[in-house]
């Protein structure tokens, strides 16, 4: 026991504050205190760019700015795409600024500058009128109106344009197709089967040809009702003009051609002889005069040889 109080006293004084104290508080690491708050940190923030990663890539929450952005399964598929018109074109093209299934809150969103992003879009399987191009542009207001838009197919002749069907919504209940509405009012038609493109389109493009053929019902509407590019004269009209139709008849008609074909061909053919006979005539005139001045001038020269020999005579004589 008295050699333990001795080795007590003999400890210095340094090392005795080194040790731990089974009464004193506990001594923690610094790196140990912040590990886990490090750890949590890094969890959160490769969560938060996963998601940020998912928002951006995701056709939930994507937004098409142009027509290459667009998944070909969305026009495989033949998805609808939501959007608003923000501008109508004289040509009757709109220019809609696409919307994203889910929308994300306004701090996620890029705003666009000076209308960039814009959608060109063209109705698809239409001939537009000029009279359908001023009722899309000023009579339907759909400036600012949302629509949901199918793409049909890429425009061919237009790099960065779609040709799609495109839904109006006018209010909560009512739902107004845009290109079937323009055929039944008679503001457009249905292209010509020879036209090639056209043609390609349907052979090609089956959503095209399911459109066109819708479109073509509406043609047949519009034509019993005579509106549009199919409106018909009245019977008033119709026996006012029927003068005019009949000169148009007899103007066409087979035999009728057949006469002012010869009649024209019988005028260039006594042109042409009274031409040749005027170029012979000249011809003539000017052979006329080389003889008669050719005679003339063997006159004189028969003159001067008679007047030559008779002087000569003369002298013979005279010796």
């Amino acid at each position: 026991m008295a050699e333990r109080m001795a080795e007590s006293e003999t400890t210095p004084s340094s090392i005795t504050a080194s040790l731990p104290s089974n009464d004193g508080p506990k001594f923690i690491d610094p790196i140990d205190k912040y590990s886990a708050l490090i750890v949590r940190g890094t969890i959160v923030g490769a969560g938060m760019i996963g998601i940020g990663l998912f928002l951006k890539n995701s056709r939930l929450f994507a937004r098409f700015e142009t027509v290459s952005q667009i998944p070909k399964d969305i026009i495989r598929k033949e998805l609808e795409l939501k959007g608003r018109v923000r501008e109508i074109l004289p040509s009757g093209e709109l220019r809609i600024e696409h919307e994203p299934i889910i929308k994300l809150p306004t701090i996620f969103r890029q705003k666009s500058i000076n209308q960039k992003g814009l959608l060109n879009v063209r109705l698809a399987g239409l001939d537009i009128s000029k009279a359908g191009q001023q009722y899309i542009s000023k009579d339907l207001r759909l400036t600012n109106k949302p629509v949901t838009f199918t793409v049909i197919k890429p425009a061919e002749d237009l790099p960065n344009t779609i040709d799609a069907d495109v839904t109006v919504k006018k209010n909560f209940v009512t739902r107004t197709n845009l290109n079937v509405d323009l055929v039944r009012r008679g503001y457009a038609r249905v292209p010509a089967p020879d036209h090639i493109k056209h043609l390609k389109a349907l052979q090609s493009v089956p959503a095209y040809s399911r459109l066109v053929s819708k479109l073509l019902m509406s043609e047949k509407v519009a034509d019993r009702r005579g509106v549009g590019v199919w409106e018909r004269d009245t019977w008033v009209e119709s026996v006012q003009s029927a003068p005019s139709q009949f000169v148009g008849y007899v103007r066409a008609a087979a035999i009728t051609k057949f006469a002012f074909l010869m009649y024209n061909v019988t005028k260039d053919v006594v042109l042409y002889g009274v031409k040749v006979a005027q170029g012979t005539w000249y011809m003539f005139l000017t052979i006329c005069s080389y003889l008669a001045l050719g005679y003339r001038k063997f006159g004189q020269g028969v003159d001067r040889a008679t007047s030559t020999y008779n002087r000569i005579k003369n002298k013979a004589t005279e010796k």
